[in-house]
């Protein structure tokens, strides 16, 4: 593996001129790199693909072109996106200290497709691809403009921009693959259920993203952002939710006391879960064990 800790590094392997020291926009249209590349700076590959399957790509997914994104220190495995050259592809860099202090620092983090894996890239459609390209145009335009007091806030604004539309395109993708994360959500339940009713909430805790997102193949940061498109909720919330359902199970189709309910469930005490329960359900669980029986009103 090739390890770059600098743009400008990066720029001689892929014999591209450097125009600023903090980014660079490579074009792989002509590059042959079949190497395992780790990049210490923030990076967006692009590509025209008509099919990637190594991305993740499914047959519910737009084909006009793939993205992904690569935090600083994780390997890149640059063959998948220059073996077919005459698709035209781009190497996005910037460096961390390019956005230090700034306004987009503060909220770099809101960006979790950087935390996703390679496998769940982001498919766009050919009008899609056409905005991204455009972006990349702009960025490469300030490029050439070279260096002045301008450069770091211009640049910043376009990458900002850039990552603000593939937010929106991530988005758009959760709609189109509706179908197959709502059999996710099921597997999800599925696991839930299992977890507690095998009682391992007692001993292990509460399973969390890391948890499920692994028993899925799925990297903790999608697997948290489509339970959200799905559900609503983030997996903590979620999970919270599961539980107090599957308590109402417990008691209304097992004889288990409200303590050994509490206590298979995780909850810190009888009393806690009461409280909590009667909070979200309007009824205390001996109450809500027990059907009310609605009188008939005589006319």
């Amino acid at each position: 593996m090739t390890t770059f800790e600098d743009i400008t590094r990066c720029n001689k392997f892929f014999s591209q001129e450097t125009l600023h020291p903090l980014v660079s926009l490579i074009d792989l249209a002509d590059a042959a790199c079949d190497d395992l590349l780790q990049l210490d700076f923030y990076s967006v590959l692009f590509k025209e693909f008509s099919r990637c399957s190594c991305c993740g790509q499914k047959e519910w997914d737009f084909s006009g072109g793939t993205a992904a994104f690569i935090p600083p220190g994780h390997p890149v495995n640059m063959e998948i996106w220059t073996e077919h050259r005459k698709q035209n592809g781009k190497l996005l860099c910037f460096h961390p200290s390019l956005i230090a202090g700034s306004p987009l620092e503060e909220h770099f983090g809101d960006y979790t497709f950087f935390r996703y894996r390679q496998n769940e890239a982001l498919h766009v459609s050919e009008r899609e691809r056409d905005v991204i390209k455009r972006c990349m145009d702009s960025i490469s335009e300030e490029l050439h403009y070279g260096v002045d007091e301008y450069s770091r806030i211009l640049l910043i604004n376009k990458i900002e921009l850039l990552l603000n539309i593939c937010a929106r395109y991530y988005r758009r993708q959760f709609i189109t693959r509706h179908e197959a994360d709502m059999e996710m959500v099921d597997e999800t339940d599925r696991l839930l259920r299992e977890y507690f009713m095998n009682g391992q909430v007692s001993r292990k805790g509460l399973p969390g993203a890391e948890y499920l997102s692994r028993m899925l193949g799925l990297s903790p940061a999608y697997f948290d952002d489509m339970l959200k498109h799905e559900t609503g909720k983030r997996t903590g919330e979620y999970v919270l939710f599961r539980r107090l359902a599957f308590a109402r199970e417990l008691l209304r189709c097992t004889d288990k006391t409200v303590t050994e309910i509490s206590k298979e469930l995780g909850f810190p005490s009888p009393q806690y879960f009461s409280s909590l329960f009667r909070k979200l359900t309007g009824c205390s669980p001996q109450r809500y064990r027990v059907p009310q029986i609605v009188p008939i009103r005589r006319t």
